[in-house]
């Protein structure tokens, strides 16, 4: 008995696609409803950890909010550097 769904398979069919993958590492389709896939790269048989499906919109809010993280971050400690809380 097969427990996979057509969807399932056709995600599966668009991870294994080369041209849905940038330099090897960004993920991009917008047939893949996986906001989150599995890495390619394998540590022995294992795949360990999982990149976003940049084609989908909550991987892009993500990394929206993770950019907008950094630049918080370094306003704040550009402003204690300047008032003299920090060095």
């Amino acid at each position: 008995m097969n427990d996979r769904s057509p969807q399932d398979e056709r995600n599966d069919a668009e991870w294994e696609n080369r041209a849905n993958w940038r330099l090897g590492l960004f993920y991009s389709s917008t047939r893949d409803t996986r906001a989150w896939v599995p890495k390619r790269r394998t540590l022995g048989r294992r795949r360990l950890g999982v990149t976003p499906n940049f084609a989908r919109p909550e991987a892009r809010a993500y990394l929206k909010v993770v950019i907008a993280g950094f630049v918080l971050l370094f306003v704040v400690l550009w402003m204690l550097e300047r008032m003299g809380v920090i060095r």
